[in-house]
């Protein structure tokens, strides 16, 4: 097996050409090169057997099954456990703390991807496992990781995510968004006034297809659900502020429409995320209203003889109305339900009772 100290290395180790791996009792191909070290993987190795919970790696089968008898990690991963709902667990595992298994874990991801650089500097990452046990099961109570996310423990950019990987045999299974979602939730609570983050750029094709899909899914139940007037039947978004409207009708009678009016800023607050990220899940959906012409309206808003407003200048408005929204819901079979549950959250990250202070 790999040694039981972190490795280090006189020279960067190339590429190792790692076919196929045996994590468990799953036998499947890689995607792309790792670099593990050459002294213990050798180039053109057909079959790399991984301990499913540790990622400590041999190329020998029957050292591989020796260690997999007394792994430190086999009743749970190390780290601690932060999400627990209907079997899924997330864990939280400081690279710093845990070196060794951060670094197994990285070169074992890289099998499966194609932009990662970090491998051996680990102690400045902080990395969320998610596992399953089967909650009906009460015999066997075996814990498999799936997958993880990987964030900075301080990132200048304000990224909420550096790396994220659902195991090949575990995808398709909606795991990725918990995931996501799990990373909106804890940045939003980090620091006195939450953390408005998003991924690292940049993304891969399939990352940002993923991240993509994810953004239009929150900002949907967000329009249909998260709003204050949840009875409005139109939802008008702008970059500025700016007053609802009025129509004539054709008796001459003027008629206000029940609308909600928001800036991206204050959507992206709503949802923790960037303005930019917001535009790119409203474009993608294709659920804005294409513009009628009509005579420029007067935004009413109040003037301060200090500050110079614009006016209409550089107000840009969409609108939305949920009726569509919720029909492009229907059409992609998205669930209004968040996959994570906040109930689900322990520990620091438990909500409070009404009872607790803030």
């Amino acid at each position: 097996m790999a040694p039981g100290k972190p490795p280090t290395h006189s020279k960067s180790p190339t590429g190792s050409n790692v076919k196929n791996v045996v994590l468990g009792d799953l036998l499947f191909k890689t995607w792309y090169q790792s670099i593990y070290p050459e002294d213990l993987v050798a180039k053109d190795t057909d079959r790399l057997y991984v301990c499913r919970w540790c990622f400590r790696y041999s190329c020998d089968v029957d050292a591989y099954v020796k260690h997999t008898r007394v792994c430190d990690n086999k009743a749970s991963p190390p780290g601690t456990k932060v999400y627990e709902h209907s079997g899924y667990s997330i864990w939280e595992v400081d690279g710093e703390e845990h070196k060794l298994f951060a670094q197994n874990l990285s070169l074992f991801a890289k099998l499966f991807l194609d932009h990662k650089s970090v491998f051996f500097d680990v102690a400045s990452f902080l990395f969320y496992l998610l596992t399953f046990s089967d909650p009906n099961d009460t015999q066997n109570q075996d814990c498999r990781i799936l997958g993880y996310f990987s964030k900075e423990k301080m990132s200048w950019d304000a990224n909420n995510l550096a790396c994220i990987l659902i195991f090949p045999p575990y995808q398709h299974k909606q795991l990725g968004k918990l995931l996501m979602g799990v990373s909106y939730k804890l940045s939003g609570w980090e620091g006195d006034g939450g953390l408005i983050g998003s991924p690292e750029r940049p993304l891969s094709e399939m990352g940002w297809r993923s991240y993509s899909r994810f953004w239009e899914e929150r900002v949907a139940r967000y329009l249909l659900l998260g709003s204050q007037r949840q009875d409005s039947e139109e939802t008008q978004l702008q970059q500025q502020d700016i007053t609802s409207h009025t129509t004539t009708t054709p008796e001459g009678s003027k008629r206000r429409h029940s609308t909600e009016s928001m800036t991206v800023r204050e959507m992206g607050l709503a949802v923790g995320m960037l303005a930019e990220d917001i535009i790119t899940a409203l474009k993608s959906m294709g659920v804005v209203e294409p513009e009628k012409s009509q005579k420029k309206r007067k935004a009413h808003q109040p003037h301060s003889p200090d500050t110079n407003t614009g006016a209409d200048h550089g107000v840009q408005t969409v609108k939305m109305r949920k009726s569509t929204v919720l029909e492009w819901a229907k059409a992609h079979r998205v669930a209004l339900q968040d996959p994570v549950r906040e109930d689900g959250f322990l520990g620091k990250w438990a909500p409070k009772s009404p009872h607790e202070g803030p």
